[in-house]
């Protein structure tokens, strides 16, 4: 009887040491998990404000969104260097942008793509821009960014606008 009962105490004691260290290591993967989810809401939260900022032109939120070196190449591989460039692709060469233009800019959140990996990313969606008044798609077009945590926030770090299909 002795010997059950020394046995049966080692054994709920292993099984304590057991269930502490895999319930610690559990905690660590679930703050891990929540993390990796943070960052993609955070980075979800990117292409939702790229969106509002091109239906209100909005050039001061649309640049918030890049880092300060950030590189942004459209059309044929223009590309704008740093935050002084993008301003004037947004301002000068952008049809979003344009004052003749009233789009509201649309997004499939079904073809959007989110890829973290620490401290990096990428995004990929697509932006549908439909004329308000007449209700019909202007323009459709994809983004590819890679992104990154700078100073505890996400920001494009490189962007390359292209086409694609409805």
């Amino acid at each position: 009887m002795r010997k059950l009962m020394v046995g049966g105490a080692l054994g709920v004691f292993l099984l304590a040491v057991v269930l502490g260290a895999c319930s610690g290591s559990g905690a660590d993967s679930i703050d891990a998990q929540a993390r990796r989810y943070q960052d993609m809401w955070e980075i979800d939260n990117l292409e939702k404000q790229f969106h509002e900022a091109t239906s209100t032109k909005d050039i001061d939120l649309m640049l918030s969104l890049f880092a300060p070196n950030a590189t942004f190449t459209v059309g044929g591989g223009e590309t704008a260097v740093g935050i002084a460039e993008i301003r004037e692709f947004w301002t000068t060469k952008s049809p979003a942008f344009d004052p003749e233009n009233n789009w509201i800019s649309d997004h499939p959140a079904y073809k959007m793509e989110i890829k973290v990996n620490g401290d990096r990313g990428t995004l990929h969606f697509e932006c549908h821009f439909v004329d308000a008044k007449t209700e019909v798609v202007a323009a459709v077009t994809a983004g590819d960014a890679d992104v990154a945590r700078i100073d505890g926030k996400w920001l494009i770090t490189n962007f390359v606008g292209g086409t694609t299909e409805l």
